[in-house]
Parts: C-alpha cells; sequence; structure tokens
C-alpha cells in the first residue's frame, strides 16, 4: 500500500500506478490486483499534508522486486507513505471471489451436527 500526495492530477495518480505495475513486471513479479481506495483523510500530519491518495498494490513474486519497488517509492516526491506487508497466503483476487461464493451457494448446508 502507498500513499501519494492529495494534490497531483488524476493522470498523474495513473502514471504512478503503471510505473510500480512495471517495477513489479520487470522483476519478474505478478501483480496480483491494484485498487484505489481514493482520497482519505490521514490519521496524523505526513508534511504539511492530512490527505493522501491511497493506493493497495497486491503482487506475489520471489521477493526481489519489493526492493526495486520500494527504492522507486522512496524517490519519488509524490509518494507521502508507503508499506509492504508480507501475506502468508496467497490473496483471492475479485473475480475468482465471485465464482467461490456462487460455488458456496449450491453446496449443501450443514446443520451443527454435520447431516444435511
Amino acid at each position: 500500500m502507498y500513499i501519494l500526495r492529495p494534490d497531483i492530477a488524476e493522470d498523474a495518480v495513473d502514471s504512478h500506478v503503471n510505473k510500480y505495475r512495471d517495477c513489479i513486471l520487470g522483476a519478474e513479479g505478478q501483480v496480483i490486483d491494484t485498487q484505489m481506495r481514493g482520497k482519505r483523510r490521514l490519521a496524523y500530519p505526513i508534511g504539511k499534508h492530512t490527505e493522501g491518495i491511497y493506493v493497495q498494490l497486491h503482487h506475489s513474486g520471489n521477493g526481489q522486486q519489493v526492493a526495486v519497488l520500494e527504492q522507486a517509492m522512496g524517490l519519488s516526491d509524490d509518494v507521502i507513505r508507503y508499506l509492504t506487508i508480507k501475506l502468508n497466503f496467497a490473496p483471492v483476487s475479485r473475480d475468482s471471489r465471485g465464482e467461490q461464493d456462487k460455488g458456496a451457494a449450491d453446496a449443501p448446508r450443514l446443520d451443527v451436527n454435520g447431516t444435511p
């Protein structure tokens, strides 16, 4: 997840998203999902900013792309904060979640004793 300055244009936000996707793909990683969380109020001021544009980026790979991504974010003046978290499981993309929900609806329901 990273937070961009609130005063940048929407096309600049898209440019940053594409730049960081390219960093991951260039380091032989895979982008799973990108979620634009929008402009939100910060919990505390960072510099002179009280708001920021939140972007959540799920990716997978061997770990080498994390250093490349964090270096690119650290050098950008538009990124006011970033955080990388390692998940112990692979996040499910939004498309496949819908398919799982459909399968769960078709499955027989069991009571507490495990009987249908």
